[in-house]
């Protein structure tokens, strides 16, 4: 049988996980979003508080969602912008489970594009975050990214895509089961420190370093692995 796998997409507001995801999954792959779990709990029960909604989303829909995957054996994904460490309890159980990780982490290099990124979404009617839950999600996430990447099979570290500055998403730092397999120059403090963490360098060989942004037309999901990626 083949080993199942867990796609983690995690992030700051606004990097991205919510657009892409779908992208660099194989196809019909189930994704978890609980921002979409809860939108459609706000329909159905309109009168009750949104912290308790949250807290429904985040406990008994997420658990249901999770044991049906794993009674499936079915490969699958969820989003996060991992805040809190309760996260690495889910990833835990599909490993336990047999299932392989694979992290990809969202970055933005500064946090003033999260805020002004949650700002367009709301304008185009999209869900609002707060100004505090907007920075806490933005500090915290590279906290635990920094704790807990060793606990991923396979982990990639990408550059939020820029419509606004015509940048597509690229990768800085790719490594699996420790050992480095990509890595772009120049990288920005919060994913050198990663780098570092893994005993890797910013200072590598021209072999080992690189720029991966693909020309056009060339699918970014061969750099990625399996579930492809496509542009």
């Amino acid at each position: 049988m083949e080993q199942p796998e867990l796609f983690v997409f995690a992030g700051p507001n606004g990097a991205g996980k919510s657009t892409l995801s779908s992208s660099m999954v194989p196809p019909g792959t189930p994704i978890f979003d609980g921002d979409k779990e809860f939108m459609l709990l706000k329909k159905q029960f309109p009168g009750l508080d949104s912290g308790n909604l949250y807290d429904a989303v985040n406990g008994h829909v997420f658990s249901d969602w999770k044991e049906s995957m794993q009674a499936k054996n079915a490969t699958c994904a969820f989003e996060t912008n991992f805040r809190t460490e309760d996260i690495m309890t889910s990833v835990n159980e599909f490993k336990i489970k047999g299932y392989s990780t694979r992290l990809f982490f969202f970055g933005l290099d500064e946090i003033a594009i999260s805020f002004e990124r949650v700002r367009l979404r709301v304008a185009k009617g999209g869900h609002d975050v707060s100004a505090d839950n907007i920075k806490a999600n933005y500090e915290q996430s590279l906290v635990n990214l920094q704790k807990h990447h060793r606990a991923f099979d396979q982990v990639i570290l990408m550059k939020a895509a820029s419509k606004e500055k015509g940048q597509s998403l690229s990768v800085y730092l790719k490594y699996a089961n420790g050992n480095l397999v990509e890595q772009a120059p120049n990288l920005p403090e919060w994913v050198n420190r990663i780098a570092q963490d893994t005993r890797t360098s910013v200072e590598q060989t021209p072999v080992q370093q690189r720029i991966t942004k693909p020309e056009q037309g060339q699918n970014l999901g061969r750099s990625l692995g399996s579930g492809g990626f496509k542009l």
